[in-house]
């Protein structure tokens, strides 16, 4: 195998690993149905096998969800039967049927209402909370008003804090009940101290640390694949116009790509991570556009070096993050370096093709001895 074969099994072993993380992750989020949409609905008589994941205006569960429920949405209403535990945020959570396992609800309106049971702890935060309902665990209540009433029965303790609080005398309370002061103690590391830092160093401090970033970027890919690295300054020096356009050509057509994937549940989390590559894929255009440009620099001088092109090119991207008015330079680098590693990885491709194809020339004998 030759060396530049070997620089790209190497790549090619990279993409695959990180491919095999990505699989991974959507094979935990397929683990549990999903659903989406305006209005999401489990009917009267309706049992969903498995975890159930809702995102949508309006949540009604009103059948059963045979494992855990988590809902978000403008308003999330539970009045049917939940075998698991339910994670509910909106911007009303009410709760008229049972839970078998425990309760974590954050919302405007947060209400456990009579004849609601919940078999484990409750953990309820919002702008309104109400419990008027049965609760077998611990209970712990955090909002602007927090009431208990006369219906409630806790089968441990009570722990609450509010603004305005009210609990009934006659509420089913077990444990011990207690209040907190939601607006004590102090902030978590509040008795840490920071230096201060000059507003006139920030900028510089920021430029240093965008630097190193994307110098390591920079070192990664110039040590996995330098070969590839060099094709790819050729291609952005070669025809920087051309690759410019392709890079344009894959900013514009990127949000299209995504929100195909997005208009179907098996695409969102497709869409998701589609989303955070395209991040990704400017960040290394960034850095390989100032690679190109960086040994194009040094080329003016007859001398060509990888670390000392990356070094460059990243200078003069630091130095155009800091001066004003030219830092849209930036987006052009990047664009330049999209461009070209897009027309590398197709050249690249094409040349494997033909390598594959192409057939040994028989040999053919004259027949002398």
């Amino acid at each position: 195998m030759s060396y530049p074969a070997q620089r790209f099994g190497r790549l090619a072993v990279l993409v695959i690993v990180g491919l095999l993380c990505l699989s991974s992750s959507i094979g935990v989020v397929h683990a549990q149905d999903q659903r989406t949409g305006g209005s999401i609905t489990i009917g009267p008589g309706e049992t969903h096998d498995g975890d159930l994941e809702v995102t949508a205006g309006t949540v009604l569960v009103a059948g059963s969800v045979d494992g855990d429920l988590t809902a978000t949405g403008g308003s999330v209403t539970v009045t049917g039967d939940v075998a698991g535990d339910v994670t509910a945020t909106g911007g009303s959570v009410i709760l008229e049927g049972t839970v078998d396992g425990d309760l974590t609800a954050t919302g405007g309106d947060v209400h456990v209402r009579d004849g609601a049971t919940v078999g484990g702890v409750v953990e309820a935060t919002g702008g309104t909370v109400a419990v008027d309902g049965s609760i077998d665990g611990a209970t712990r209540l955090d909002g602007e008003s927090v009431t208990v009433g006369p219906t409630a029965m806790i089968g441990d303790d009570l722990t609450y804090s509010g603004d305005e609080t009210a609990i009934s005398d006659e509420a089913e309370i077990t444990g011990e009940i207690t209040e907190t002061d939601r607006n004590a103690g102090p902030a978590p590391f509040s008795d840490v101290s920071l230096p201060d830092i000059p507003d006139g160093a920030v900028t510089p401090l920021l430029n240093v640390y965008l630097f190193l970033a994307n110098f390591l970027l920079g070192a990664i890919v110039l040590v996995v694949a330098p070969r590839f690295s060099d094709r790819v300054a050729d291609r952005g020096i070669e025809r920087p116009i051309v690759s410019g356009g392709v890079g344009v050509a894959t900013l514009i057509g990127m949000p299209f790509i995504i929100g195909a994937l997005a208009l179907s549940i098996v695409g969102i989390p497709l869409a998701f991570i589609a989303s955070y590559g395209s991040v990704f894929l400017l960040w290394v255009g960034l850095v390989y556009g100032a690679f190109v440009l960086g040994t194009w620099g040094l080329s003016v001088f007859e001398y060509s070096h990888r670390w000392g092109g990356l070094a460059l090119g990243l200078a003069v991207v630091s130095l155009a993050n800091a001066l004003p008015y030219v830092s849209v330079l930036l987006v052009v680098i990047a664009l330049l370096g999209v461009g070209a590693v897009i027309r590398a990885l197709y050249e690249w491709r094409v040349t494997s093709d033909d390598k594959q194809g192409a057939t040994p020339m028989p040999v053919v004998s004259d027949g002398a001895s």
